[in-house]
């Protein structure tokens, strides 16, 4: 028990009036009489327990219990207990514990699962943390995405999962399935990507089989306009609806014709890009006109080239390579005059070869090669269908695709890892800042950035969101921050609890596992009820035992 402070008052008075009491109550008992011996020894006795346990109120006294040594296997409660005899077998650890009776433990620790209330953290100590996650059927253990992503580029999700039986993973927006792998037998990665096209926040659902595994929140920032030339000998229907579509889209567009030799004819859309002193962004042309001096020079001053209306493949690719130094190679597909890359969209019967500079636009027969600039090449025969079709969100999808990889380098770009869960640690990423930043917001926390040692436009910094729910990065973007006090049934909170289990046992890796074994108690005390019975106990017998003479 604590030793007594006699600097207090309240010790003193406390000390006096619990003498006074034993005193005056002992003398008063000894001056009765016509009491036996017997029964004044009896009255004594019950007033000593009633002093002790009025004594023991004041004072708490407390033992030492030690501790177990050794090896001990803690349990989540989510793990089975065939896989915990497994585990206990193949590691040899005598002494299992669950994770709910857990009160601290000596020398090493193996946490067995993930799910484990929140204090356990806090009763580990200095011991020696290992880590062993236990992986359900069909369970995800692992779960990436971009938390943030600039409009048309590819939202890209990588995952792990453990299946009993072969399933479909799909990705659906909406009620519309954007993309889905089947997964096999076992633990097994797998990637999911589709380009995006709805700016703000974003919530597509992640579906295995018919079960719906969680919810996936991003936010999708707009593009920068751009300054697009399209150049050719008389524009048709295909380019002069793209043009419109690429108008709406808030682009300085302007068609350049060649109606004859020094005669031509210009249409801006949003003010064009004639008069600029600076070339345009992207030129957008047909094999036809690959030597146009306007083509030429927008390449060699480091834009883009968008080649589409490809109409004889090996004589177009031959002119494409010579006067744009590519290096194009196509094979051509036996026995099809054209392929089907969706129920109305159709493209020639010919494939990339692949090749380390050349980069496919995802789910196209588009593809893009680095030279002074960069050189895209569209195998697509014509996309209005899709617009007059009615069917704008896959005609959208189609140019934010191949538009998201000729964009120029934009501003103030931010990469955060999602899933961000609340007080876990993210790293937040800032490459191209407009200016040299040092802090950043995220909700109501202070982000200190860092420079990057390998790029001078880059800086990072770690936030650890003390909010849940969409927070605020900045002025123009927010980042969804997954909540812990909610139940941990979806597949985020699943991995959030394996993120923080991971965290412990990386954290505990600095003790040394061959250190000296030394005993270690804890202190216990009795509960403030347990004395409250007692004293009630002892003053009913004390108010009864004269009754009974």
């Amino acid at each position: 028990m604590p030793p007594l402070d006699w600097t207090t008052p309240w010790t003193w008075l406390i000390t006096v009036l619990f003498v006074a009491i034993a005193a005056g109550s002992t003398w008063q008992i000894g001056q009765q009489k016509g009491l036996s011996q017997g029964r004044r020894t009896v009255r004594l006795g019950l007033l000593g327990l009633l002093l002790l346990t009025l004594l023991g109120l004041w004072r708490q006294p407390r033992w030492r219990s030690q501790l177990p040594t050794g090896q001990v296997l803690l349990v989540a409660d989510d793990v089975p207990d065939a896989t915990v005899r497994a585990v206990q077998d193949s590691l040899h650890i005598r002494e299992v514990i669950q994770a709910r009776a857990f009160r601290g433990a000596t020398d090493s620790v193996t946490m067995l699962g993930q799910s484990f209330p929140e204090k356990t953290g806090s009763l580990l100590a200095r011991q020696v943390v290992s880590w062993v996650p236990y992986d359900a059927a069909d369970q995800l253990q692992s779960l990436h995405w971009q938390g943030v992503v600039q409009l048309g580029q590819s939202q890209t999700v990588r995952g792990q999962i453990r299946l009993l039986k072969a399933d479909i993973l799909r990705l659906r927006f909406g009620t519309r399935v954007v993309d889905s792998t089947r997964i096999a037998i076992g633990n097994q990665p797998f990637t999911l990507n589709y380009p995006v096209f709805s700016l703000g926040r974003n919530s597509p659902t992640l579906w295995l089989g018919n079960a719906l595994l969680d919810t996936l929140r991003f936010v999708v920032r707009p593009a920068a306009r751009m300054r697009i030339r399209f150049v050719l000998t008389a524009p048709d229907f295909e380019t002069r609806t793209l043009a419109d579509w690429l108008g709406q889209q808030g682009h300085q567009v302007e068609l350049t014709s060649a109606l004859s030799n020094g005669v031509g004819r210009s249409v801006a859309l949003n003010g064009g890009v004639s008069g600029k002193n600076i070339s345009p962004d992207l030129v957008i042309t047909d094999p036809a006109n690959v030597a146009n001096p306007l083509v030429r020079n927008a390449l060699a001053s480091g834009k883009a080239v968008l080649v589409l209306n490809v109409t004889q493949p090996e004589a177009d690719i031959l002119t494409i390579n010579r006067t744009l130094h590519t290096r194009w190679q196509l094979r051509r597909i036996p026995g099809k005059d054209t392929l089907h890359v969706g129920p109305v969209l159709t493209a020639l019967p010919y494939r990339f070869i692949p090749a380390n500079h050349t980069l496919p636009v995802p789910g196209y027969p588009v593809a893009i090669q680095p030279v002074a600039g960069h050189v895209a090449l569209s195998l697509l025969t014509e996309t209005f269908p899709l617009r007059l079709g009615g069917d704008t969100l896959a005609y959208n999808r189609l140019w934010l695709s191949v538009l998201a990889q000729l964009r120029p380098q934009s501003t103030n770009n931010f990469t955060v890892e999602a899933p961000v869960c609340q007080h876990v640690p993210v790293v937040i990423d800032l490459n191209n800042p407009t200016s040299s930043p040092t802090t950043i917001r995220l909700g109501n926390d202070t982000v200190t950035l860092h420079p990057t040692p390998l790029n001078a436009r880059s800086w990072t910094g770690i936030a650890r969101p003390a909010q849940p729910g969409w927070q605020p990065l900045q002025d123009t973007l927010v980042v969804y921050v997954y909540p812990s006090e909610t139940p941990k049934t979806g597949a985020v909170n699943q991995l959030a609890q394996r993120q923080k289990i991971a965290a412990v046992a990386r954290a505990h890796r600095r003790y040394d596992t061959k250190r000296p074994i030394e005993a270690r108690f804890v202190e216990k005390e009795i509960p403030d009820w347990t004395w409250f019975i007692l004293i009630i106990v002892a003053l009913t017998a004390l108010w009864i035992e004269p009754k009974l003479g």
